[in-house]
Order: C-alpha cells, then sequence, then structure tokens
C-alpha cells in the first residue's frame, strides 16, 4: 500500500494561507520583468522584498501543500532570494560610494580646510573599486536573468500559485481572515520566531558581536515577517509591533552595511601593504596610495559606532517598555473579537467535535479511546500528587482522543503532524489557549519529550506550562501502555510512595511490551513529577 500523502488540507487554514500567499506571488511575478532591466535598482529591491516575504511565508503552512513540493518551491524561492540579494547588495555599496567620492572633497560647514594627500584620479584605489563593483554587478545580473528564467520557464512558482487559487475558492465558514482554526496556528508560528531578549542580551553590551548582531537581525526579520503574514487576524494588525521590529531591524542592516565595509577594507589595506613593491606597483615604482581606504574605513567605524549607540538605546527602551512580554501577550490574546469568538456546547458537544477528527484514521480510533481510558485512571490514581482540576481531566482525554490523528499522513513525523492539525481544526468549541494546550500535550506523546521548539507552548503563562507537561507526561505513559494497540491492559492500580511511584497494570495476554515501553516514556514524568515510575 502506498504512503499517503504527508500534506493534509485544512480547508479554513489553507484558503487563509492562499489570501496571503497569492498577493506575494502576485507581485513578485510583476517585478520579475522590471528586474531585467539593470538600471533599475529599486526593482531589485521590491522584488528581494518581494521573495523574502514568500520564503518566510511559505513554511508557515506545512499542511496546505505536499511536502516534496513544498521543499522545491521553498528552495526555488531561497535560491532567488540570494541573487537578489547579492545584486541588491552590490547596488548599495555602489551607490554610497557613488555619494562618497562626490562628497569627499567638501569641507563641513564651521570645519577648516585639511590638506587631503594628493591622488591622481586613475590612481584612486576607491576609484578602481568602484568599477570592480560595477564589473561584479553585471556578472550578478547574468546570473540574476538565468534564476529568473529558470523560475518562469520551469513554472514550478507557477504551479504554487494555482495551488494557491484552487486553495482560494474552497468554501469556508466564518468570516473572512477570521477562520477558528487560524488564531492558534498565528500564535504558535509567532512563538516559534520570537527573539528572546535573554538569549541575545549577552552580545548586545558588546559593540564587536558582529556576528551576534547579524544573527539577531535575520531572527528580528523572520519575526517581523511572520507577524505580517498573520496580521489580519489581529486587533490593529499588530502595527505597533510591527514598527518597533522593523525600526531594530533597519538599524542592524546599516551595522552590518558597516561590518561588511570594515572588513572588506581592513582587507584591502592588508593585502595592499603585504604586496612586495617591485611586482606590483607601476614601472615608476610608486608605492600604492592607501590613504583613500584608511579615510572610508575611518569613516566606516564612525558609522558603525553611532548606529550602533542607536540601536542599544532602542533596544534599552523596548526592555524598559516591556515590549517583548507585550508582544507575547498579544501574540497569544490580541486577536480580532471576531476572530476569538468560538461556538460554546456542552462537554459531550465538545468530545464529539474531537472525535470527528478521528474520521480519517479510522484504524487509529481504539486505540486512541483506549488510551484516554488509561489516561483517565493515571489522571484519578494520581490526584492527590499533581492537584490538577477536572477541566485538565478534560483536556487529557481530547489530547488522549485526537493524539494519533497525524497517521493521516503516514507514520514518519506524526506527532507533529497531528499538533499542527489540532492547532488548525476549524470546528472545536474549545478557547484558543486549549486547543494550542490540547495539541501541545498530544504532540509530546511519543518521541522524545523535547519541547523547546514548541512555539505556542513559549506564550503560556508559567502555570499552564506546568500544566501541559504534567497532562503530557500522563499521555505518554497511557499511550505506552497500550503500544501493541490490542488493548492488552485494562486497568491501572497507582500508589505513591516518598521515594517512587508504582503502577501496576493488569490485563491480558502478553503485556510485557506494552510495560517496557511505559517505561521507556516515562522520561518526561520522572522530570515533572520527580519522582520515578516503577513498573513491575
Amino acid at each position: 500500500m502506498p504512503a499517503p500523502d504527508p500534506a493534509v488540507p485544512v480547508p479554513g487554514a489553507c484558503a487563509f494561507a492562499a489570501s496571503r500567499l497569492l498577493p506575494l506571488l502576485d507581485t513578485f511575478f510583476l517585478e520579475i520583468g522590471q528586474v531585467r532591466n539593470s538600471d533599475d535598482t529599486e526593482a531589485v529591491h521590491r522584488l528581494r522584498v518581494a521573495s523574502r516575504r514568500l520564503r518566510a511565508a511559505l513554511p508557515l503552512f506545512p499542511l496546505c501543500f505536499p511536502e516534496k513540493d513544498l521543499r522545491l518551491w521553498i528552495r526555488e524561492v531561497k535560491d532567488c532570494t540570494r541573487a537578489l540579494g547579492a545584486a541588491r547588495d552590490t547596488d548599495v555599496r555602489i551607490a554610497f560610494l557613488k555619494k562618497y567620492l562626490k562628497g569627499r572633497g567638501r569641507v563641513p560647514a564651521g570645519k577648516t580646510s585639511e590638506s587631503p594627500v594628493p591622488i591622481r584620479t586613475g590612481a584612486d584605489p576607491l576609484v578602481r573599486l568602484q568599477k570592480k563593483l560595477r564589473s561584479e554587478r553585471k556578472t550578478q545580473q547574468e546570473k540574476l536573468v538565468g534564476i529568473l528564467d529558470k523560475i518562469e520557464q520551469g513554472g514550478e512558482l507557477l504551479r504554487l500559485r494555482e495551488s494557491c487559487r484552487a486553495l482560494a475558492d474552497q468554501k469556508t465558514r466564518g468570516k473572512k481572515n477570521c477562520i477558528s482554526g487560524v488564531p492558534p496556528v498565528a500564535a504558535d508560528r509567532i512563538g516559534a520566531r520570537l527573539v528572546s531578549p535573554q538569549q541575545y542580551e549577552p552580545f548586545i553590551r558588546s559593540p564587536d558581536a558582529v556576528p551576534e548582531h547579524h544573527a539577531l537581525r535575520i531572527a528580528i526579520k523572520k519575526l517581523r515577517y511572520t507577524i505580517e503574514t498573520f496580521a489580519p487576524i489581529y486587533r490593529r494588525g499588530m502595527a505597533k509591533q510591527i514598527r518597533q521590529l522593523k525600526r531594530l531591524q533597519d538599524l542592524l542592516g546599516e551595522i552590518h552595511d558597516c561590518d561588511v565595509w570594515i572588513d572588506d577594507l581592513g582587507h584591502a589595506i592588508l593585502t595592499a601593504r603585504s604586496r612586495k613593491a617591485f611586482r606590483e606597483t607601476t614601472e615608476e615604482k610608486t608605492i600604492p596610495d592607501l590613504t583613500p581606504f584608511r579615510q572610508l574605513l575611518c569613516n566606516r567605524e564612525k558609522e558603525r559606532n553611532r548606529l550602533y549607540r542607536q540601536f542599544v538605546r532602542c533596544w534599552d527602551a523596548l526592555l524598559r517598555a516591556g515590549f517583548w512580554e507585550d508582544l507575547e501577550a498579544c501574540a497569544l490574546d490580541g486577536q480580532r473579537s471576531a476572530c476569538r469568538r468560538r461556538k460554546t456546547g456542552t462537554q459531550g458537544a465538545e468530545e464529539a467535535a474531537f472525535l470527528r477528527m478521528l474520521d480519517p484514521v479510522p484504524d487509529q480510533q481504539a486505540h486512541s479511546l483506549h488510551v484516554a481510558d488509561l489516561a483517565d485512571r493515571l489522571f484519578t490514581g494520581l490526584l492527590t500528587l499533581h492537584n490538577l482540576k477536572n477541566r485538565d481531566r478534560t483536556l487529557l482525554r481530547y489530547a488522549a482522543i485526537v493524539h494519533d490523528i497525524g497517521w493521516a499522513g503516514g507514520r514518519r513525523g506524526h506527532q507533529a503532524r497531528g499538533a499542527a492539525l489540532i492547532l488548525a481544526e476549524n470546528g472545536l468549541f474549545v478557547n484558543i489557549k486549549e486547543q494550542g494546550m490540547i495539541a501541545l500535550i498530544a504532540g509530546l506523546h511519543g518521541g522524545q519529550a523535547a519541547i523547546r521548539h514548541k512555539g505556542f507552548y513559549r506564550l503560556l503563562p508559567q502555570e499552564d506550562k506546568e500544566r501541559v507537561l504534567l497532562l503530557a507526561a500522563l499521555l505518554r505513559i497511557a499511550d505506552g501502555f497500550d503500544y501493541t494497540h490490542d488493548s492488552c491492559i485494562t486497568d491501572l492500580n497507582c500508589t505513591i510512595r516518598e521515594t517512587e511511584i508504582l503502577c501496576e497494570p493488569t490485563g491480558t495476554g502478553n503485556t510485557g511490551p506494552c510495560r517496557e515501553r511505559a517505561i521507556k516514556k516515562s522520561d518526561l514524568f520522572a522530570k515533572v513529577f520527580t519522582l520515578p515510575l516503577v513498573i513491575p
């Protein structure tokens, strides 16, 4: 039997994805013709921005497209973005050098003229550098046009646009841009991109942490583009947060431009000084004048220091204002009221909605329901230890019911796929935070209990984070007890001791493999309960 397609389309979320990707694709193809004219540097900039936005948005919707196609599209956009980035960076350097050379001889008001070292125009190293950059730009233009030809002739991104149009034509319930499955997905994606102040704080105070400043710029850029993708579902489109992030990104971008100049000029000076005069100079045996390089290097270092001080002031102001904490809160709770509004129903109606999610995986239904019963027995047996509430018991049952729905796309990666499907489900009666918590609990049921890359988890208050880990620990044990999917273990008896927790399963048939699996999956249990689990 062939493996099922790993892409499991979710109509609501995918319709939203199409509504965000199609404008980017239209802009992308519109600018391609303009970029063929190498004189239009702004067209290169616009196409580069469109490609970067497209590259940032595509991975946000993995359930909407076949995995193989998505990788192909992302790679093609990435190649184009790199070529555009090289061309744009050269354009910026040429424009700056032109302006610098034009204003080099001017004396600022209030300053006296110094006697510059006389330089012959033909021997000016900066003029030679300018010619070299223009030559490099022509080579880059040829490569860029070749990539654009491949995009237009290969038709892969045209196929992506057609796929998006097909998704956009699907009929979805609810108001435009307020599909119930989108807010949890948005919170998860933004949470995954959030920049941690603590992560970069040691490098903010170091002006020489050049690689870290560049990495911070990239992280902020990705966060900003992610927020812009989901902006329609948030109040005021999170315009204030986007504006602050853009300010940081622009400052770090200008700092990076200075760093590139400083590195290149320093290398050029060292290279020139290491040459032997009789081999590298003219017939007159004159030594090359490096004064223009040193003057430009000094200019860029001063500008870099000014921009760095400005960036630190901006960063500190955001820290004092609690910007990052507010951004986390807004990502979780800042959706427009129309997007946050959910249907309400009885607990029976809630559970029925989760049970309907098992329809695509009928082979997993019996296993999922049995795991839900075992998880409930664990919850009851350890009640005096975890002191969780009845609502937590309900969330654990819902997570157990849907923990294996990722099998609809195959066994490989089914935990992460299942969590993504839960986040993007439209018809659930729980609120946004509970939907995200259920997805987290279900996504942790197998493999390594790694939580660090779960975006939604980061946005939760500490109390809710602890609840997620406690419930996930119970689900992992319950799933291990039905490892063979034959319901051989029918009951559990838990005893809480001072140094350990004894869990005695009873059942029929060979229960050994299930016991062994439960012990193997007790890693998270031992961590959150600070007591080892003993299964005789």
